[in-house]
């Protein structure tokens, strides 16, 4: 439009200018009437200038009006779920917990009882230890007052079946002890020597031998003791004195 605007324009003006040059090359005497014809010159940088605001007017005020016409969507809130569901998931959790509290009780019943058993276990031991005590002590007690007479006895029981070794020098000093164990008939079960240390002189090796021999002796195998005192017989020591033969 701008365009053949100013084309029409430029083209007036051409025309204006060639009717007055031809009027005075012919030098007419009749006066032509012009008539004027108003133009509005208008600078093309103001024009595009205006057009473009109103464009803009345009576009803003049809933005301006989507926006009021726009109805945001409304929120739709999530139905509430029904109230037995809502009971039945109470139910559930209180179930969960009351299980809970059972398995702990049941550990807890649990750690007590063994830590019952055991203190039982414990105090059990501990009367059968102090009984075994007593038992040994009264029975020490009872030997002891039975070591000068009945021990001596059945030591000497044993004069026949010992034969000293003949020529040992210090026979004083050739003391064998020997433990034996008896059953209840008096019979000699196993024999032991206890004071093995001296076992490189070959005078008292010669005397330990000779002991160990006089318990397994057939004529002596056999000793004369109490049934009734059997638990205080059954193990003795006894010890073998040259001197005292």
């Amino acid at each position: 439009m701008i365009h053949n605007f100013i084309k029409s324009v430029i083209f007036h003006v051409f025309i204006v200018m060639i009717i007055i040059l031809v009027s005075n090359h012919f030098n007419l005497t009749k006066k032509t009437v012009i008539n004027e014809i108003p133009i509005e010159v208008v600078e093309v940088s103001e024009k595009t200038i205006t057009e473009k605001q109103e464009k803009k007017n345009k576009k803003l005020k049809k933005s301006k009006e989507a926006v009021l016409a726009f109805n945001p969507p409304q929120v739709i809130s999530k139905p509430k779920p029904p109230e037995f569901i809502e009971k039945i998931e109470k139910k559930k959790k209180k179930k969960k917990v009351k299980q809970e509290d059972k398995v702990e009780k049941k550990n807890e019943n649990r750690l007590s009882s063994i830590l019952k058993s055991i203190d039982k276990i414990k105090i059990e031991e501990n009367k059968k230890s102090k009984e075994k005590k007593i038992e040994t002590s009264e029975i020490n007690k009872f030997q002891e007052k039975l070591t000068i007479s009945e021990i001596d006895l059945v030591r000497r029981q044993f004069i026949s079946c010992w034969n000293i070794p003949a020529g040992a020098k210090n026979i004083k000093n050739l003391k064998v002890t020997v433990e034996i164990s008896l059953d209840r008939e008096g019979n000699v079960i196993s024999s032991k020597l206890l004071n093995t240390g001296r076992l490189s002189d070959p005078f008292f090796k010669a005397a330990a031998e000779s002991a160990l021999r006089a318990v397994k002796h057939p004529s002596c195998k056999k000793l004369k003791v109490p049934e009734k005192k059997y638990e205080i017989w059954k193990n003795i020591t006894l010890n073998f004195d040259p001197s005292m033969f």
